[in-house]
């Protein structure tokens, strides 16, 4: 029975591989559907000034479970 079931897990395992496989498939042709936004050139360097200053001090910006609690709010 315990080798059963150790055969039904490895299925199981397989099929979530194969389901995040084809989730990726999708989000990648609804990536390439969708157009490009296209930002003005003055938003486009303030962003640019902004993630410099961010790289030149971390401690300023917001941690990585920070910044998934904010974009899920």
């Amino acid at each position: 029975m315990g080798e059963s079931v150790h055969v039904l897990i490895n299925h199981i395992e397989r099929i979530e591989r194969e389901l995040e496989h084809l989730k990726q498939e999708l989000l990648k042709l609804q990536a390439e559907k969708d157009e490009a936004e296209i930002i003005p050139e003055e938003e486009y360097q303030e962003l640019t000034r902004k993630a410099e200053h961010l790289k030149a001090n971390p401690s300023e910006g917001l941690t990585a479970d920070e910044a998934i609690r904010e974009l899920l709010n």
